[in-house]
């Protein structure tokens, strides 16, 4: 072997070693800038979801605030807009949304049993109604069945004795702690009040749909009085069978021109009568004692969407709102 042959192999060995170096170096290079994109990335999404995140929290704030300030939110017309989820506006860089629900107008599921353990009937039939009232709304949808009812009261009275509503036909038997220890996945009757509306998801009966249509009517807080100056069109109608369609709509139109000041105003209504009076007056209110109030406050920005949902309950004795339960999405 020459010379020459020896130098090219020894000059062939160092460019497949140089070559195999800038392969190596190359994929590490690579590598690294593939691991720096993937944590910028996951920087500007982290960013991104605490910004949104933080504007929608700045809306409870802002919520509390005209909660606060404000002698009642659906009489006053800076804020009545809030009510119902007004135009959206900007919190540092997102856009937010507010919609408040004043619960005073809500049909209360915790008050389908009095204090000392009774059957409380007129909430009962109230509750009954209203179901009525959302089938007959919704055409097409799947009844929503009475059992419902008896099953819920099961599911926040104390004892575990099954409820049997004989003022029903059929679906009038509750369920206690033996159905739902007998599931796939058991799991223990509450035996007492729900916290959240959504806690019905847990009731036999209850399934997503059912509750997607009954939840803009019903609340867990509250004396169980429903205040008219709040209360939609069905709830209104749903506190007596003395109440038709036309009394629910005079209701709002009156409070529309004037929020009523006393339950007696009701009487003096055009067409409100006697009997349909008597059979309310002792179920309404206009100024609740306890003022409870449910925040939705809900920011977006670019692909990012935030939801903050709060439970506030207003003392206007210390001139403070209490946060009662919160939960982010």
């Amino acid at each position: 072997m020459t010379r020459s042959d020896s130098s090219h192999r020894q000059d062939g060995f160092i460019l497949v070693v140089v070559l195999g170096a800038v392969l190596v170096l190359s994929s590490l290079l690579f590598g690294f800038n593939l691991m720096a994109r993937t944590r910028l990335d996951a920087s500007d999404s982290f960013y991104r979801t605490e910004l949104v995140g933080n504007s929608a929290r700045a809306g409870i704030e802002i919520a509390i605030a005209a909660i606060r300030d404000v002698n009642d939110l659906g009489t006053d017309p800076k804020f009545a807009a809030l009510l119902g989820g007004g135009k959206p506006f900007v919190i540092g860089d997102a856009n937010c949304s507010l919609a408040i629900t004043d619960e005073s107008g809500l049909l209360n599921v915790n008050s389908l049993k009095t204090a000392d353990g009774r059957l409380n009937r007129p909430m009962i039939d109230q509750f009954l109604k209203l179901i009525d009232l959302v089938n007959a709304q919704q055409d097409g949808c799947e009844r929503i069945g009475y059992g419902i009812v008896p099953c819920l009261i099961d599911w926040i009275d104390a004892d575990d004795e099954v409820t049997k509503l004989p003022f029903i036909q059929r679906e009038n038997t509750g369920a206690e702690d033996g159905h739902y220890q007998a599931q796939s996945r058991p799991y223990a009757c509450r035996n007492r009040p729900l916290d959240t509306v959504d806690d019905l998801l847990w009731v036999k009966g209850v399934t997503p749909q059912t509750l997607a249509r009954l939840r803009p009517y019903l609340t867990c807080v509250g004396d169980g009085r429903i205040n008219v100056n709040t209360a939609s069109k069905l709830v209104l109608q749903s506190l007596s069978e003395q109440v038709d369609a036309a009394t629910a709509q005079m209701i709002l139109n009156q409070r529309r021109l004037k929020p009523f000041e006393s339950v007696d105003q009701l009487r003096s209504l055009p067409g409100m009568a006697d009997n349909v009076y008597h059979a309310i007056k002792e179920r309404v209110c206009v100024r609740p004692q306890e003022r409870f109030y449910r925040v939705i406050s809900r920011a977006s920005l670019a692909d990012r969407t935030y939801t903050v949902e709060a439970l506030l309950q207003k003392n206007p004795r210390a001139g403070t709102v209490d946060m009662i339960l919160c939960r982010e999405m």
